[in-house]
């Protein structure tokens, strides 16, 4: 789940000074090696490339579906539908979740395999990305183009009323996307009262009420600040964005997706999960008190996901609450299990920030693990299966496909860390390129994380949107006035002090 603004409830930007226009993001690529080019051999590959599994495919063109993306994207991984009622007949909600099939074109051992693990994931920065897969597969053949045939992993997820996952089907159907849609135009809509395109009329039902349930398992939704670096009119601009009424409910379409997978995988016996170790005791105890500390109302019945989510966007006590939360959620990880390495216990299995068992199925053209949980799911899921946890499932995993799970938690949690430190490079670059001229300034600022011995502490600025490390004891939950001492452009640094 990303983590957006909890600061303001409209866009922040920055338009930078000249010298933004000239940012050189060549340095970043190269300290990690990144390669955005393929060998010829590879591309070729990737051109002739067709689907392994045409034949048997079920013909699903006819059902509407849409994608729901940022604006621009290229790499398009799911088409969404949302019915009333099952196909049973009972009240309730029908998730429809289309998800590009790689695996048709990507066959276990073969060389654009061996370097997808490579790679491991598609690496963004602000000038372009470096792709998981030649991008004749990414943003053409394997990618759900509207009004173009595609194969996809389709999954039939069924809920109660209340948006209980009661059972689903993944099989590999041909289908035919209706709309490419964004969240900025949608968030528009919904705001002046137009209606949903159809295929996705019941977003906000099924969505609010996914969100539901989410709190009350104790899913933990963080809201801190996302920045973004974005070229607009020949300059790059430092913008901060706050996460959409359609970002959420989109996200409980990709969530409840995952959770399925996660469940028929455990049913199975075989699969690759997300993992996050839940908090124990202390670390709760500590983050109520950091809650009542600040004046927030943080009952004992309440869960920390509830806590969070009763904040109000605009509260510098929301930043502050929001970043000591952190601390419930560390340890993340991937784990990959069969019958001869079944999961040491049930907390193995878990996902603290989802409160459910949980796996990435849902991004195949951007994260590798996602094609591996696909094979597996469809191994086990082509007819329905009970995700109440009474499940009995049948099949097999290809050899191939099983073979390879061991290796994914490490190739995974590498390229994740690569990926993480290549967006913060980028982002301090432009942070120190934007502010090397104003040393010496002050600007309003609100604490994200306090100090400790080993640290100093890490502030947020409003404007222009800086995250950086601050010296000085830095008050929790108030608005706060930070000089600006350091914008190194060279070592991609920029530090702050607050005057006591």
């Amino acid at each position: 789940m990303s983590e957006r603004s909890a600061a303001s409830s409209e866009p922040s930007t920055t338009e930078g000074p000249s010298n933004m226009a000239e940012l050189d993001f060549s340095p970043v690529r190269e300290k990690y090696e990144l390669r955005e080019e393929f060998s010829a051999e590879l591309e070729q590959a990737a051109a002739e490339a067709s689907d392994r599994f045409a034949e048997g495919r079920v013909d699903a063109r006819d059902l509407a579906l849409v994608t729901i993306d940022p604006p621009g994207s290229k790499d398009l991984d799911q088409a969404v539908r949302i019915q009333q009622g099952t196909e049973a007949g009972h009240a309730g909600y029908t998730l429809f979740y289309a998800i590009a099939d790689v695996g048709a074109f990507v066959a276990p051992g073969s060389p654009l395999d061996v370097e997808s693990r490579q790679r491991g994931e598609t690496k963004y920065l602000p000038d372009g990305n470096v792709p998981l897969y030649p991008r004749i597969l990414t943003e053409q053949t394997a990618s759900l183009v509207k009004g173009e045939d595609r194969p996809a992993v389709l999954w039939q997820i069924e809920t109660n009323n209340q948006g209980d996952l009661t059972r689903a089907r993944v099989r590999r159907a041909t289908v035919h996307v209706r709309e490419r849609l964004d969240y900025p135009t949608l968030q528009a809509h919904y705001d002046h009262g137009i209606l949903l395109p159809e295929p996705i009329e019941l977003l906000s039902e099924f969505g609010g009420v996914r969100e539901e349930r989410a709190r009350e398992r104790g899913a933990i939704e963080l809201q801190l600040p996302e920045q973004d670096l974005v070229h607009v009119d020949g300059s790059w601009q430092l913008r901060l964005e706050p996460r959409t009424q359609m970002d959420a409910w989109n996200a409980h379409c990709s969530l409840a997706t995952g959770i399925a997978a996660a469940r028929i995988m455990l049913a199975s016996g075989t699969g690759l999960l997300r993992t996050l170790p839940a908090p124990d005791e202390s670390t709760v105890r500590q983050f109520r008190q950091a809650a009542r500390a600040l004046g927030v109302d943080a009952r004992d019945e309440q869960s920390p996901g509830e806590i969070l989510a009763s904040l109000k966007p605009d509260d510098p006590k929301t930043l502050a609450l929001n970043s000591a939360a952190t601390k419930l959620l560390r340890g993340s990880g991937h784990l990959a299990f069969s019958p001869d390495n079944p999961p040491e216990n049930n907390g193995a299995t878990w996902h603290a920030g989802v409160a459910s068992q949980y796996a990435h199925a849902t991004a195949p053209i951007r994260r590798l693990g996602d094609r591996f949980v696909s094979e597996v799911a469809l191994a086990f899921g082509g007819e329905w299966v009970a995700l109440d946890g009474s499940a009995q499932v049948t099949g097999e995993v290809p050899a191939e496909i099983a073979d390879a799970l061991p290796e994914l938690p490490g190739l995974l949690q590498n390229s994740g860390r690569v990926a993480a430190s290549v967006e913060n490079e980028c982002i301090n670059l432009a942070e120190a390129v934007a502010l090397q001229d104003a040393v010496g300034q002050e600007f309003d600022a609100g604490l994200l994380r306090a100090g400790d011995g080993d640290h100093h502490a890490e502030v947020f600025v409003y404007e222009p949107p800086v995250i950086a490390q601050c010296r000085g004891d830095v008050p929790a939950g108030e608005h706060v006035r930070v000089r600006l001492v350091e914008a190194n452009t060279a070592t991609r640094k920029v530090r702050f002090e607050y005057p006591a």
